[in-house]
């Protein structure tokens, strides 16, 4: 195993997380289809599919109600009656079944909308919330320096994103994306943003594990110590703030008593000069050659021989 911190160690590391985050936002982009899938929309609803006529419509609820009429399945099979019976309702009627496919059963609780111009319109402005409020993110970001790695391609996708959904809800046929036929657009569109969102976590996350780091030829200049001297400039901010409050506290018996306060401050400024001194290597080998030329010549056992 390589040792922490080797260049081997740094690019199995960069691999290794870069595969388990890839697989992870593969698995929530699958884990989103499969939930799509799984959800039913008023075309599974009848069994019938996206490309039905009001006929084949019509004969896929006659059999249902067959199966699921209250008369034959009592009170609780109501409410799934009404659900069927909603579902023929909208998808017989071309306004509302356009809208449906593009905007989903939100369309169900737009007021005053009976053609497809009025909800084109109730779309876009359900529509410019969300992206206006994505951009202007994005916008605060990059104005704040934040997030500049990948700032292009974060841009991009929204773009892109804008772009696929303006596509899908303005036409009058069903887009067809290839692999994506078997959902529609309003479902196709919430794959896309999930995507779109996962792009944006894929750029943060694995971004800076990507770039390349510089190595260094020479001596460290002042830019690549400036972020580790700021640092020690911290530190001697900090202790420097402890050393008070705790000279403060010491202080804190005396307040009482200016005389002690000023009586304890001289002693304090005397015993620090003395350390100094003290601590001094040209005054101790001072003292230590005064004191080695007084033990010369005194008998063995006299005081300060020893």
């Amino acid at each position: 195993m390589p040792q922490r911190g080797t260049p081997r160690y740094i690019r199995d590391y960069k691999r290794i997380h870069t595969a388990v985050i890839t697989l992870y936002l593969s698995y929530t982009i699958y884990e989103a289809y499969y939930n799509l899938r799984l959800t039913p929309n008023f075309y599974t609803l009848l069994s019938a599919p996206l490309d039905a006529d009001e006929k084949a419509l019509k004969s896929r609820l006659r059999r249902l109600t067959v199966l699921y009429h209250p008369d034959k399945v009592g009170s609780d099979g109501e409410g799934y009656f009404m659900m069927l019976k909603q579902s023929y309702d909208v998808l017989k009627d071309p306004v509302k079944r356009f809208a449906y496919d593009r905007f989903g059963p939100e369309v169900m609780g737009w007021q005053h909308c009976s053609t497809m111009y009025d909800y084109l319109v109730g779309g876009a402005t359900a529509m410019v919330p969300y992206y206006a409020g994505s951009l202007g993110l994005l916008v605060i970001l990059s104005v704040l320096g934040k997030a500049e790695f990948g700032r292009y391609w974060r841009f991009f996708t929204l773009t892109s994103l804008v772009l696929l959904e303006t596509y899908l809800v303005t036409r009058t046929a069903l887009p067809s994306i290839p692999f994506l036929n078997s959902l529609l657009p309003f479902e196709q569109l919430v794959l896309a943003r999930k995507i779109a969102f996962t792009t944006f976590i894929a750029i943060s996350q694995l971004g800076p594990m990507l770039q390349s780091s510089p190595t260094s030829s020479g001596p460290p200049t002042a830019e690549s110590l400036a972020p580790q001297l700021e640092r020690l400039a911290g530190f001697a901010k900090m202790a420097d703030s402890e050393a008070s409050s705790l000279v403060a506290m010491d202080f804190m018996p005396f307040e009482k008593s200016p005389d002690e306060v000023r009586e304890l401050q001289k002693k304090m400024k005397e015993w620090m000069v003395e350390m100094t001194i003290r601590n001094d290597v040209e005054v101790r080998d001072a003292v230590g050659k005064v004191l080695q030329r007084r033990r010369e010549g005194a008998p063995a056992g006299a005081k300060g021989t020893r």
